[in-house]
This record gives C-alpha cells, structure tokens and sequence, in this order.
C-alpha cells in the first residue's frame, strides 16, 4: 500500500494498535453505558470465538440485522477478527429483497438482535442458515478468552474481504459491491491525514449501517482514537432534534449529506468542530452558513471505491464548492471515452485508483469487467484497478477537482445513488402497469424550478425527488397510492418516488427508446380557496391542508391523507416542521410530528399544543436533560449469545 495505508494491516490491527496506546479511553458511548478500548476489544474478541464455534470460518459472507446500535460495532469487529465479512440485512427492508441478497451472498450465518424473520431466512438455498442472536450481555458481560477453536489469531488482513454493500442496480436487481480490508484501512489513515488528531474526536454514529458512510464513521473513531457515540435508536437525527443531540452528546465530528446539513438549524449553537458534507453536491449557501463557524468539509467518492476518494477545506467566499484533493493513496484520473487523459480545464470520466479500489462486484464478471478496469497508470504495481465512476469532474489549476453531473442515466438523490433501472423494473412487476420512467426532479411549490448554484437555499418543498411515469394497460386504472404500495413490497423506502405521473403513453425517440427529456415534471399549484373548502374541515385545519400542500408541492391535501401516501420524505417532515414554526412559533417535536401526519391530526396536535395540554408523557419540544441524567437504558433481552 502506498501514502496513507499501512502495508500489511488489516482493520481488526489498526483498531487493536489504538487499544494497546490508550487502552482506558473510550472507545464506546451509548445509551446507559461506556466500554474502553480495552473493553471492546476484549467484548470483540470474546463473540469472535462464539461465532467460530457458531461455524464462520475466515472469508464467510455473514449478514447482519440490526439497526443502530452499540451492539453493531461489537459484531463487525468480531467478525472481522474472526475472518468474516459483513451483509447488511437491514429489517426495514423488503423481506423478499434482503432473501435475494442473503442468496446471491452465499450467507449462512446471521448476526441479529431481534427475532429473525423467517420470510427472509426461508429464502436460503442449501444448509440451513444459523443464527447468532446478540442481547446487551454482550456489552456487559467480561471478556473471556477465546475458545481453541475461535482461530482468534487470524484477523483479516488487507487483501481479505471486509464488507459486501448493495447499491441500485441498473439490471432491476441490487448488486454487490465487495469491498477489502485496505480499503477500510486506507480511509482511516487518509481522513487522520486530512483532519489531523482524532485522538479523542467525539463522532456520532449517525450512518444507516447500510450506508458506507458507517465505515467512516468507525474510521474516523474507533480506528483513530476517537470515540464514537451511539444516540438512542428512537432519536429522530435531523433539523432541531440532531442539533439538541449534538450538544447534549458533546459531539465534534458530523458526517452527513447535504441536504442533513442543510437541517440543522442556523441560530441554534453546536459544539461540531469538523462537519463534512458527501453523497451530493454541496451547496454554495450551506458553505457561507457554516464554513466561518467550523472546519467545513466537501468529500467525494462512490461505495466502488472505499467511500471517499477526494476532500477538501470549504470557506465562505470560494465560489462553487469543488471536492477537494485526493486522499493518500488514491490517485485520480480524468479521461476521455477512448480511456485518453482530458487536458487540465476539461472535463473528463473520473477513474480512481489506490488501495481504496473494491474487488468488483458479486457474480457479475461481465459488470465488473466493465468498470474495473487495469490501472495502466500504475505498471510498478501489477494487477491493480481503477474504478470508472461514470461521473464528469475538471481539474482545477491548484490540483483539486470540480464535480460536474453524471454521464448515465444513473440519479443522486438525498445522498443515495439510484438506478432507474431498478425501480422501473419493480413497477414492471405491477399486472396493470405497461411502460415505466424513473427520473428525478426539483419541484418548487409553485411549480418552478428553483435555479441552481449559489442563489440560496431551495424553497420549502424545493429538493431533489423520485418521479415515476407510468404508462398503465388499456382499460385499466392505477393509482399512485396503489403503486406506492406496490413498491413498498418490494424496495427500501429511498427507492420509492415520491411522485406518480400517470400518462397516456410515454414520450420515445426515433430509435424507440424512452425519451427522458421530454418527460414533463408533475404539474403542481398552489392550494385555492375553494379547494381548501372542499377538502378540509374549517379553520385550523384549512390552514393546516394549505401549509403542508405548499411544502408537499401538491394541489390539496384532504383531511385524513396520510403525508407518507403523499410522498413525504423525511426532510419533508423536517421542512413541514419548520413551516409550523414559522407560522405559529410552536416547535413540534419531531416524534409527535410523524405521530400526527395527517391534516386533521396534526390541526388537533397544534391546538393542543398551543393551550398547554399536551399528551401524556411526551416530553416539551427540545427539551434537554439535566446535566449529568442518564440516557434511557437499552432495552434488556435475556440469553446473552443464542
């Protein structure tokens, strides 16, 4: 390995490293507990040798169920000493899409803290799948040591395979990407370089485990010195509610997209020293809102290769954000359709090469084939890779890049990448449905574009979204609603439009091929008088349907539609928050919000609110704990390891 990687080490090395130095820090904060370096390590190695007796053996793919919890670094750092790789098998999936993945996988053990889903475990071929189920006795229970059989001196070094992550799949079914240890390792060493010190860097575990960002986060903490601390699971982490958690957790490192930050409230103070945006552009008016109040960070790079190839330094007054230098190690080139370097200034395909760079996808050697391709840049270096992203970026005169958009039809939405291809093919499934087109739009609520760049920060209800056209079979009709559904079955939530455009036919090009540019964006207006008289009860709550109509981008909002049937994101509960606000000066917490998501509903919580006679047991809206008070306790299932 070269620059920022260590040649010969595993993650499972670079953590144990950190736990010999400072073996009484911590390493772990969570609801009601703390375990040190020390501790976790031995917690790690200890369920590494229940899982060898359990049957995985080093290289097994094993899935992991579990949403954010302490428990979740424990188990990866086990698996990984014991020579395993990790699957995400998120419960809030589709059980029908987590039985593909747990088959294409190869999985035959599964890591969980809850019951396991026997819809998801039936879908295995061959043996029967073992599950490992996982209780806090794990985190209380002292370390003891590994049984003879537990291979506890394996650890998985660089080359070994350390997580496999799903992302959109433009075939119509997810697809693998295999990701090793030096990756992992390269990325902490390469953010220490960037950051400085993490030694004792307070990082939120704020990642959904199957986002790839979970990996920095446990590079920027456990693999550096730092902390990472995990906030209780029913907390919501966006606008008012993460800003709260920030202080009363004491955190100095966030990570997060754009449109996250773009959440947290501007007058409200936070003790975050080092915040860094990815997974979508950065806007100009989020770097002058925040890149004079801390070290502000913009950071590149796709799940292919290591989470993040490139990060750069944003301050207020640079013009458009760029995505920064590369990381040691990582090499980037920008080259034209016959694989040609484009001159300085140009734009070109972005290809990233390094020890960052995965192993290809799962059984897809025709795709893999495809974008990994042989790093001819690197002949000191036989057989390495580079990744070509399919994204267009220009070199600037002092050496970082500029982020341009995207070759293919591939989207970027609220951080996630998207392949059309995939939701298109999911709707295909529906019997009444014909013809499908997924693109992504940007809908104001009045039904214009809000101008791209530096102009400020979009409008209320402005933001990238899913919207699917959908040409249904003749005689038949089909609902957005049921269509919702219908994708609900199949894919994760981020997956689903947010809008439905039923047409006649789709628009083609003379080749036959759906023609996405003339694909109009849905038609939206504004709420009229009379429409809120025929589609709401009186007063507060025509006030209620109009607001929540604007932020939505809707022509009405009946009294009982529930805003997820509308197609309202979580950043659209987070801007109908912040309407009510600054209408009515009432901060909703953000748990009664999602409570109360429906016109006649959400009227009621406001007046209720409004005379002091909120319900019982809910805690006033951004309220901290005292100093000092505890955390609620994590919720104890007896059994320790079943």
């Amino acid at each position: 390995m070269t620059g920022g990687g260590r040649a010969g080490e595993g993650a499972v090395a670079l953590f144990r490293q950190r736990a010999r130095s400072v073996p009484g820090r911590a390493a772990l904060e969570y609801p009601g507990g703390r375990l040190t370096y020390a501790e976790l390590d031995g917690r790690a190695r200890a369920l590494a040798a229940e899982l060898a007796l359990a049957g995985v053996r080093p290289g097994d793919t094993v899935g992991v169920t579990m949403e954010r919890s302490p428990l979740l670094p424990v188990a990866v750092l086990a698996l990984w000493t014991a020579g395993g790789a990790y699957v995400p098998l998120p419960a809030s999936y589709p059980a029908a899409r987590n039985r593909a993945v747990l088959r294409e996988a190869g999985v035959r053990t599964v890591l969980t803290d809850r019951e396991p889903d026997p819809d998801v475990l039936s879908g295995s071929a061959g043996d029967a799948v073992t599950c490992v189920r996982l209780t806090d006795r794990t985190l209380r229970a002292p370390a003891r040591p590994p049984a003879p059989t537990a291979q506890p001196g394996h650890a998985a070094g660089p080359e070994d395979l350390a997580y496999v992550l799903h992302t959109s799949g433009s075939s119509g079914a997810p697809k693998g990407v295999r990701i090793p240890h030096r990756a992992v390792v390269n990325l902490a060493c390469g953010l220490q370089h960037v950051y400085g010190d993490l030694d004792g860097a307070r990082v939120l575990q704020f990642a959904p485990f199957t986002f790839d960002v979970w990996i920095w986060e446990l590079a920027m903490s456990l693999l550096s010195g730092g902390t990472l601390v995990v906030p209780r699971a029913d907390v919501p982490l966006h606008g008012p509610e993460l800003s709260r958690i920030l202080r009363e957790l004491h955190i100095s490192h966030l990570s997060g997209a754009a449109s996250l930050v773009a959440t947290l409230p501007e007058e409200e103070p936070i003790p975050v020293t080092t915040l860094t945006s990815g997974g979508e552009p950065l806007p100009e008016y989020l770097v002058r809102r925040w890149g004079g109040r801390v070290r502000l960070f913009n950071a590149y790079g796709p799940t292919e290769a290591g989470v993040c190839a490139t990060m750069g330094r944003c301050r207020p007054g640079q013009g458009t954000p760029g995505i920064g230098h590369p990381l040691p190690g990582v090499s980037v080139h920008l080259l034209d359709e016959r694989g040609t370097p484009v001159p300085d200034g140009e734009p070109g395909e972005v290809h990233i090469g390094g020890p960052g760079v995965g192993l290809g996808y799962l059984d897809r050697p025709a795709e893999t084939r495809r974008h990994f391709v042989p790093d001819r840049f690197a002949a000191d270096r036989p057989g390495r890779l580079l990744y070509r992203t399919g994204d267009l970026a220009r070199r600037l005169p002092d050496g970082s890049y500029l982020f341009l958009g995207r070759i293919d039809a591939q989207l970027n939405v609220r951080g996630y990448r998207i392949e059309p291809g995939e939701v298109e093919a999911a709707l295909l499934r529906h019997p009444d449905v014909t013809a499908a087109a997924v693109t992504a739009t940007r809908g104001a609520p009045d039904g214009s574009v809000p101008p791209p760049g530096p102009d400020g920060p979009p409008p209320v209800g402005g933001t990238d979204r899913l919207t699917a056209y959908v040409q249904a079979a003749p005689g038949t009709t089909v609902t957005g609603a049921a269509l919702r559904r219908h994708l609900a079955a199949l894919l994760p939530a981020h997956l689903v439009p947010s809008s439905f455009v039923l047409v006649d036919r789709l628009p083609l090009t003379a080749h036959g091929k759906i023609d996405r540019t003339a694909l109009a964006p849905p038609a939206v207006r504004r709420c009229t008088p009379q429409t809120r008289r025929d589609t709401t009860g009186p007063g507060r709550e025509r006030d209620v349907a109009e607001l929540v109509a604007t932020v939505l981008g809707l022509a009405e909002v009946a009294p009982d539609d529930d805003f997820a049937d509308l197609g309202a994101t979580s950043l659209d509960m987070i801007r109908i928050q912040a309407a009510v606000t600054a209408r009515w000066g009432t901060r909703l917490a953000a748990a009664d919000l999602m409570d109360a998501r429906t016109v006649r509903r959400l009227a009621a919580l406001l007046d209720r609110t409004r005379n002091g006679a909120r319900g019982a047991g809910t805690a006033p809206p951004g309220a901290a704990r005292a100093p000092g008070h505890p955390l609620p306790a994590v919720r104890t299932v007896k059994g320790g390891f079943k």
